[in-house]
């Protein structure tokens, strides 16, 4: 969980791509022919990643306490 906060805080999901259209090549990268226009969108973009991440990890957490106690 510390990574995903720290990552969170000091960096950008949709900055990590190029806004150069012709980076990825689209035999080597069929899903990504849009990602230059992520930089567009980067704020809306990285806080729905935050809550998508986020989400997972509390529904993980849920799971586990959910688990531990049934076989207490």
């Amino acid at each position: 969980m510390r990574y995903f906060i720290m990552g969170s805080a000091l960096s950008s999901f949709a900055g990590g791509f190029v806004d150069d259209a012709g980076a990825y090549d689209p035999a080597d990268y069929p899903r990504l022919g849009q990602a230059h226009l992520l930089a567009e969108q980067q704020e809306k973009i990285d806080e729905r990643a935050f809550e998508t991440g986020l989400a997972a990890l509390l529904d993980g957490l849920t799971r586990q306490y959910e688990q531990v106690g049934r076989s207490t």
